[in-house]
């Protein structure tokens, strides 16, 4: 180990302020926060059957898109295959049209199904795909009103009761959105009560109970409708308050462990953030071979400025002290930190010991600039003594604990050649 005179120069750093320091930042009202409020604002009332304000509902949209797709495919062969089934009863109530309704079912209906799948599964816009499956359901409503208002067969008035497939499909199956069901089914009402008086034939004593079953399975369907989206909105609504609460407190935490690794009065780290930024760095020197540079900091006869100026004054002392600190140790990998009552710590990566020295002076050089006044001192002024010790972790017996030991001897020289001096204690780099 070698000895360094206290004069040693060393290049002024460039490079932008101390990144390592920990900046403790006052608590504000995030994103986060503001969103939970919303949410709770809205799971308080009942949910609006236009859905949630537009960014909540383009979320909410975004995130339900994929089951969405998945339940639009399921639904959509489904109806692909079982709409033909109706061609059974269709042979039996409306027989003149039979072969209209291969025609419509099976030959029109059915590919366009298929082709709309295949579609709808490469439609970007959410929107697009509802008013796609909301056509769909026309379309069948279309058919079957269609068949029974050119049928002349007695059971074609009674066979506008089929309507009641399509709403509880598209109600329940295909589960469209509420509103677009709400209008699909009011549709279906109007063209039921519309083709059942232009079938002069029709009987009435079985369309008004048709009709009623009609608008009943609506009703029911509706209700079922509303209440599924309802609760799937809800559970949305949860889901996201939840997460915006874990969030959060992510970010509360994050705050406040920042708050405990940083020291309020002087805002730089405190020993805490210090020996746990010491042993990061030190395992990293150790793979890579870099030197790694302590630097103790005392101020001298601080006790007897407290005595003499006050506490007040002596804190203003340490801020300005530390700002001196952060001035002239301005790379993002060195760390500064108040290593306790007036002494600070500085953590120097990467640098050998004469260039550690050279920034002792230049941060000796700089308090002593301050000319704050101080009573008890020789110089009439604040002074500080510094003791420098570089190590290369991957060297024999090298060690944290050995660093700052040194670095501690290299300071209590400083203070016995009467203070006001940088001392070192290192290898030649």
């Amino acid at each position: 180990m070698g000895l360094i005179g206290a004069t040693a120069s060393a290049v002024e750093a460039g490079a932008p302020p101390d990144s390592a320091s920990v900046e403790a930042s006052p608590p504000v009202l995030g994103d986060d926060e503001l969103e939970t409020r919303q949410i709770d604002e809205l799971l308080a009332r009942r949910i609006s059957v236009k859905g949630f304000p537009a960014e909540l509902e383009a979320r909410f949209q975004h995130d339900h898109a994929a089951p969405r797709m998945r339940r639009m495919m399921v639904s959509g062969a489904l109806v692909a295959f079982l709409f033909n089934w109706l061609l059974v009863s269709d042979a039996v109530m409306v027989p003149d049209q039979f072969d209209l309704a291969i025609q419509l079912r099976l030959l029109l209906y059915t590919p366009l199904t298929l082709l709309g799948l295949w579609l709808v599964n490469r439609i970007a816009s959410i929107a697009l795909r509802e008013w796609a499956v909301l056509a769909a359901s026309v379309a069948a409503a279309a058919i079957n009103v269609t068949l029974c208002l050119r049928s002349g067969h007695p059971n074609a008035g009674p066979y506008l009761v089929s309507l009641a497939s399509v709403v509880v499909f598209t109600n329940t199956v295909a589960r469209i959105r509420f509103t677009h069901a709400v209008w699909l089914d009011t549709g279906i009402l109007i063209a039921f009560v519309w083709a059942t008086l232009r079938m002069p034939d029709a009987p009435m004593d079985v369309m008004l109970p048709a009709g009623v079953m009609l608008m009943s399975l609506s009703v029911f369907t509706l209700y079922g409708c509303h209440a599924l989206e309802q609760d799937e909105r809800r559970n949305w609504l949860m889901r996201q308050r939840e997460l915006a609460l874990r969030r959060a407190l992510q970010q509360a935490n994050v705050r406040l462990d920042a708050a405990s690794r940083h020291d309020l009065l002087t805002d730089v780290a405190n020993r805490r953030h210090f020996e746990a930024f010491l042993e990061e760095v030190w395992e990293h020197a150790r793979q890579s071979g870099q030197d790694v540079s302590l630097m103790l900091l005392d101020i001298d006869r601080f006790k007897d400025y407290n005595a003499h100026h006050g506490q007040a004054e002596g804190d203003a002392c340490l801020r300005q002290i530390a700002a001196v600190l952060k001035l002239r140790l301005r790379r993002p990998d060195d760390l500064v930190a108040r290593y306790g009552g007036e002494e600070f710590a500085a953590v120097l990566v990467g640098t050998p010991v004469s260039v550690a020295v050279g920034a002792a002076e230049r941060i000796r050089q700089g308090v002593t600039a301050l000319a704050r006044p101080h009573a008890s001192s020789p110089t009439g002024h604040v002074t500080v003594s510094i003791g420098v010790a570089c190590m290369r972790p991957n060297a024999p017996h090298a060690s944290q604990s050995q660093l700052i030991a040194a670095a501690d001897e290299a300071l209590h020289q400083a203070k016995r050649r009467g203070g006001d001096q940088v001392f070192a204690f290192g290898t030649q780099g």
